[in-house]
């Protein structure tokens, strides 16, 4: 009696272990389930968190150079301003092209209040995103 009951003890023990480790792996992954989300959490870890290693979690080959450049201008122009910008990702529009590619177009707005006076400036952007065991950024570029 005294095997039995330790035996179903053990096996609810190894249950609840798993149940927690898969609960906990899909808490803590990152969100690459759609093209949009995975160009909006790149963004977000680059510009606004400025994490780059989260930022890599959402890119295919480390980040893209176009937004890090942007990124490195930002924080610039932030220092040479003395003030901190506000970054929104807005306007974000998904076309697929293929099965595991898409294009993602957004507008990344900055705004500030400068001298009392708020200031905002918007960009539009391109990113190529392809699905590599999940949606990832892997170009981008300011559209003219």
């Amino acid at each position: 009696m005294l095997t039995v009951v330790g035996g179903v003890l053990a096996l609810l023990c190894l249950g609840g272990a798993i149940t927690g480790y898969v609960l906990y792996n899909r808490a803590a992954a990152p969100d690459r389930s759609t093209p949009d989300v995975a160009v909006v959490n790149y963004l977000q870890a680059t510009l606004v968190s400025r994490d780059l290693n989260r930022a890599k979690l959402f890119s295919c080959n480390g980040g893209v150079p176009a937004v890090n450049e942007f990124a490195a201008q930002v924080a610039g122009r932030e220092q040479e301003l003395g003030v901190a910008f506000s970054i929104n990702i807005e306007n974000v529009v998904v076309s697929k092209t293929a099965v595991s590619d898409a294009v993602v177009t957004a507008v990344i707005r900055r705004s500030a209040s400068i001298d009392g006076v708020h200031q905002s400036l918007a960009d539009a952007w391109r990113f190529d995103v392809k699905d590599k065991e999940g949606w990832r950024v892997c170009a981008g570029n300011r559209v003219s």
